[in-house]
């Protein structure tokens, strides 16, 4: 009889433990499907008024539908707003940015995590030291050399502070230590140069980690919007960031325009994020795993 008590309550126990369970699902699904409404609401906001008229934006700016759906925005935009041109610097920049910094930051990392010489330690130390360096604090320094080798207002000036960095060192190092060195052993044994080791066994076993990395920097360097500001005088060497500005602060009263730039600037970010998704969970988890 003991044992029939004991196990009614432990069954009523569990049915209770697996109520609260499915409530506390459910709470949690309805805050994150809050949070995905409050962080996708302003930008169905801006796709929206970017398919309206001025005389339709001015009239009903927050109206969900537009009446009628009008692409003259973006004709305008690609047009007097010279989004175009912008939109191709911006590509150029952030693609050479990304595919240098993965390059000389995949060496650096590779050093890192399998090469052993003197200060080895001291020189990462100082290299992690300057990753909670504010970009403000390094801005006139970086603005400095840039005009002393005579790069200031050329494409090279605006790339060239990109073209390494110490969290895409520390990120690629955390990821090949996890990779075993007894493939790299047996890579020696059979003849592989070093540089080998790292190019045909290292690299192609990182691309998680590349991909991931490469997302950051690219988003990074598309988004960018002081660097260019400062070093560059020339429009038509504008990327989309500062070009969008300019074209905000010239016509200020085709603000659906103003929009429909900035959703053509967003969507390369979209895309590449959707299509470099199951690389993105993939490389943050495997990167940090070991230290």
């Amino acid at each position: 009889m003991e044992k029939q008590l004991f196990t009614v309550k432990e069954t009523n126990l569990i049915s209770a433990h697996q109520a609260v369970r499915k409530v506390a699902n459910f709470l949690m699904g309805v805050v994150i499907l809050l949070g995905a409404v409050a962080m996708a609401a302003p930008y169905v906001w801006l796709l929206i008024s970017s398919l309206k008229t001025v005389e339709d934006f001015t009239l009903h700016p927050y109206r969900l539908l537009p009446r009628p759906v009008s692409f003259e925005a973006y004709l305008r935009a690609l047009t007097l707003g010279r989004i175009s041109i912008y939109l191709g610097n911006s590509v150029l920049y952030a693609s050479a940015t990304t595919l240098a910094q993965l390059f000389l930051d995949s060496l650096a990392a590779f050093a890192f995590a399998r090469l052993t010489f003197r200060g080895k330690n001291l020189l990462f130390s100082l290299l992690l030291a300057t990753i909670i360096l504010p970009g403000a604090v390094t801005l006139v320094p970086t603005y400095l050399i840039i005009v002393k080798i005579g790069l200031a207002d050329t494409r090279l000036g605006v790339m060239l502070p990109g073209f390494a960095g110490a969290f895409g060192i520390f990120m690629l190092r955390q990821f090949f230590l996890n990779i075993p060195t007894d493939i790299e052993d047996a890579a020696r044994i059979d003849g592989c140069t070093r540089f080998g080791v790292y190019w045909r066994i290292i690299l192609p076993l990182a691309r998680p980690a590349l991909v991931t990395l490469g997302l950051f920097i690219f988003i990074g360097a598309w988004s960018d919007f002081l660097w260019p500001l400062v070093v560059l005088t020339d429009w038509d060497l504008y990327p989309i960031t500062v070009g969008l500005a300019s074209f905000r602060n010239e016509a200020w009263i085709y603000w659906n325009s103003v929009f429909a730039g900035s959703v053509i600037a967003s969507f390369p970010l979209i895309a590449l994020t959707c299509l470099a998704q199951r690389y993105l969970i993939g490389g943050i988890a495997l990167s940090g795993l070991k230290g």
